[in-house]
C-alpha cells in the first residue's frame, strides 16, 4: 500500500529532473526553449508599452504640469482650490498610457483644472476619468465637434435598397450619419464613434424623433441624404446593378447631448 505521508526531498526532486532530462533530452530542451521564447516575448513585446510609458512618464508629467499651469492662468486666483483626490489620482495614473494622445491629454488637463476651480468643482465628477479612459482620439475629436453645436443635431439612419424586390444592401452605408467630418476618418468610423459616445452615456441617439422646426428639418435632412459621401456609395451600387431601381431612403432622427454630457463638456472640453 502506498504511504499517504510519503514526502520528497529537494535532492529527490533534483534526481527526478536529471533523470527526465537524460530520458527525454529533446523534449526538455524544446520546452526550455519555448518557455524562454515566451518570457522574451512577454518582456520585449507585451510589456514594452508599459516600460516605455514608465520611462517617459516623468517627462510627460512635466509637460502635463506646464499645460495645467497655462490652463489655471485663466482661473481667478480666489477660485483656485485643492483638487479632488478621486479625480487627481486616477487622472495622473491614466496619463501614463495616453501621454502621446493630445486630444485625450487636453481632456485630462481640463478635468483636473475644473476640479481645482471652485466655480466648477460641483460639476467635476470622478466618473469622467473613466469616460476619457474609454475614449480614443476619434471619440475625443468628435465630442469636441458635437460640443460646439447649440441645438439638436439632425442625423439620419439610411439604407440603400432595390425597389424591384424590396431587398436592401447590408453594411453598404453607415448606421448613423450627421454630416460631421473628422480629418483622417471615414463616415463608417464616425458612425461607430457615435455609438460609443452613446454607450458612454454622454449623448443620446434618438431614432424617429424630429424637432418642431419642420421647415429647417426638411432642408437639413435633404442635404444629409444628398451629401457627396452617401451619393457616391449609392452611385457605385447603381453602376454595379444598372438594370435595378436602387434608391437611398432614410429615417429622420436626432442627436442630443444629455445633462450628463453637458456636465462632461463643461469640465473636460
Amino acid at each position: 500500500m502506498d504511504n499517504p505521508n510519503l514526502s520528497i526531498s529537494p535532492k529527490d526532486v533534483s534526481e527526478i529532473v536529471k533523470t527526465a532530462k537524460e530520458v527525454l533530452p529533446q523534449t526538455v530542451s524544446e520546452t526550455d526553449g519555448a518557455i524562454s521564447t515566451m518570457v522574451g516575448l512577454f518582456n520585449n513585446v507585451v510589456l514594452y508599452p508599459v516600460k516605455r510609458a514608465n520611462i517617459y512618464y516623468r517627462y510627460k508629467l512635466e509637460c502635463f504640469e506646464k499645460d495645467l499651469r497655462q490652463r489655471m492662468e485663466q482661473v481667478p486666483a480666489d477660485n483656485i482650490c485643492e483638487p479632488k483626490i478621486s479625480i487627481a489620482g486616477p487622472t495622473l495614473e491614466a496619463l501614463k498610457y495616453t501621454y502621446d494622445e493630445q486630444d485625450l491629454r487636453e481632456m485630462y488637463v481640463n478635468l483636473l483644472a475644473s476640479s481645482m476651480d471652485s466655480a466648477k468643482t460641483k460639476d467635476a465628477h470622478p466618473s469622467f476619468v473613466e469616460i476619457i479612459k474609454r475614449m480614443d482620439p476619434l471619440d475625443a475629436r468628435l465630442m469636441k465637434q458635437i460640443s460646439i453645436r447649440t441645438e439638436y443635431i439632425r442625423i439620419i439612419n439610411s439604407k440603400i435598397s432595390c425597389v424591384d424586390d424590396g431587398t436592401y444592401f447590408v453594411n453598404a452605408i453607415p448606421e448613423w450619419f450627421t454630416g460631421i467630418t473628422i480629418p483622417g476618418y471615414d463616415i463608417f468610423q464616425i458612425s461607430t464613434s457615435l455609438v460609443r459616445l452613446d454607450k458612454l452615456g454622454i449623448i443620446d441617439l434618438l431614432t424617429h424623433q424630429r424637432t418642431k422646426d419642420k421647415d429647417k428639418d426638411t432642408q437639413i435632412y435633404h442635404d444629409l441624404e444628398q451629401s457627396e459621401s452617401l451619393q457616391n456609395i449609392l452611385n457605385t451600387i447603381k453602376s454595379i446593378f444598372p438594370d435595378k431601381n436602387i434608391i437611398l431612403s432614410s429615417t429622420k432622427s436626432l442627436l442630443s447631448v444629455n445633462e450628463y454630457g453637458k456636465q462632461f463638456i463643461r469640465c473636460c472640453i
